[in-house]
């Protein structure tokens, strides 16, 4: 644990209420530190990272630890959830309050991101503000876009314009947004099945294993070798004409796999 007079004192009140560890309060004030030493060294360029003012609230301290990525979002959600069976009444709400007021904050940051690049209107800001969540958080400016389409603030056809015009003038930052938020929301419900390639490989590469193993232990003739040198080609193109066939639809046993994401629908067989 450091020494308490050299922690922001809301860094050090977050600690007390148990929304972070004391591993991940070392993180923070090594961060810190590491920002002064670069303000020092670099006064005249600036700082390019999220910095966390001296004056800072407990809001504000917490968003900025989410923002960063000192506070795992995955770990703080899930110590957020633990909360009811540690806390009760009037501490519990407390603690309650602090993390969706966070969780708010940095999401209206990924929301604005996408105002300040020109992808949504006043509109749809404000739109998306009126419903920020409070119980998860938006990591990236995709996310957010992603949301505002779940939510129909967006809708496919507003989606489809952005695309295009963000293609022929936008910004680079708002072209990888849209990018990233457009894979998202094209990728299948399930994922492609595998066809048995690979399973008809493995049994080529047994059967020329065994085949070796045979042969060195029954060390045969050279009448017997000849005839295996007209045998193996054979088998050979057999087996190459089962992984070709493995390729063509229909052909073979049916020994795919479909792997099915949680609430999708596994295709008809």
């Amino acid at each position: 644990m450091p020494n308490p007079s050299h922690i922001h004192p809301s860094l050090a009140q977050v600690r007390q209420l148990g929304l972070i560890t004391d591993d991940e309060l070392d993180d923070a004030i090594a961060e810190l530190e590491i920002i002064e030493l670069q303000r020092k060294h670099n006064e005249e360029e600036g700082i390019d990272v999220p910095e966390l003012a001296a004056g800072a609230g407990l809001v504000d301290t917490l968003a900025w630890l989410l923002l960063t990525d000192l506070l795992p979002q995955d770990d703080f959600l899930q110590r957020v959830r633990d909360l009811p069976r540690q806390h009760g009444g009037a501490a519990l709400l407390e603690r309650q309050q602090l993390a969706a007021d966070a969780l708010r904050q940095v999401n209206r940051q990924a929301i604005d991101t996408l105002y300040d690049e020109d992808l949504i209107d006043q509109w749809q800001r404000d739109a998306a503000h009126a419903r920020l969540p409070a119980d998860r958080l938006l990591a990236s400016p995709v996310a957010a876009l992603r949301d505002m389409l779940r939510q129909g603030i967006l809708s496919a056809p507003q989606f489809e314009a952005l695309r295009l015009r963000t293609r022929q003038r936008g910004s680079e930052l708002g072209r990888i947004i849209v990018d990233g938020a457009a894979q998202r929301a094209h990728r299948p419900a399930y994922a492609r099945p595998v066809t048995w390639v690979m399973p008809a490989l493995l049994l080529v590469v047994v059967l020329a294993v065994a085949g070796r193993a045979i042969m060195s232990r029954q060390a045969p003739a050279p009448a017997t070798i000849a005839e295996q040198g007209v045998e193996r080609p054979e088998l050979q193109q057999n087996a190459a004409h089962a992984v070709e066939s493995a390729r063509l639809p229909g052909a073979g046993p049916d020994l795919s796999i479909t792997v099915v994401q949680d609430g999708a629908t596994p295709p008809a067989p």
